[in-house]
């Protein structure tokens, strides 16, 4: 048997502003589903073969931001963040930059497992790891 990675759910505030914070990272819209009751929504978005699937609830519109720590309490148990691999990461941290979606404060840093990376957040609080990866596996 032959697993591969398809996508990874989040659940999200807004779905306009989720999908654009998505869209500055590279994904493109391939499905959108709503319920006809209005209720809730989701969006698929593909990266490569990959899919990130957002799921908005009406119910939670008016809900604040996630309150994260910083890699999301890795000593906790559950899901921690979301992964995206670049070739480059002091060019993948201007280009945030330049989207607004990184600042001066976000900080390159060199991991235990020996890649490179950075944290982003989106409008949900959800952290977004980029990562640099030339161990040739």
């Amino acid at each position: 048997m032959n697993y591969k990675p398809h996508h990874t759910a989040i659940s999200v505030r807004n779905l306009e502003k989720s999908v654009e914070f998505y869209e500055k990272l590279g994904f493109k819209q391939v499905h959108q589903y709503d319920d006809e009751g209005g209720a809730m929504s989701i969006v698929h978005l593909k990266l490569g073969e990959s899919f990130l699937e957002i799921f908005a609830y009406t119910q939670n519109q008016a809900s604040g931001v996630a309150n994260f720590n910083y890699a999301n309490n890795l000593e906790e148990i559950g899901v921690k963040h979301i992964a995206l691999r670049v070739d480059d990461i002091v060019v993948a941290l201007e280009d945030l930059k330049i989207k607004d979606l990184a600042d001066e404060t976000t900080e390159i840093k060199q991991g235990k497992t020996q890649i490179t990376y950075f944290f982003i957040q989106d409008p949900d609080g959800i952290w977004v790891e980029i990562v640099e990866d030339k161990r040739n596996y």
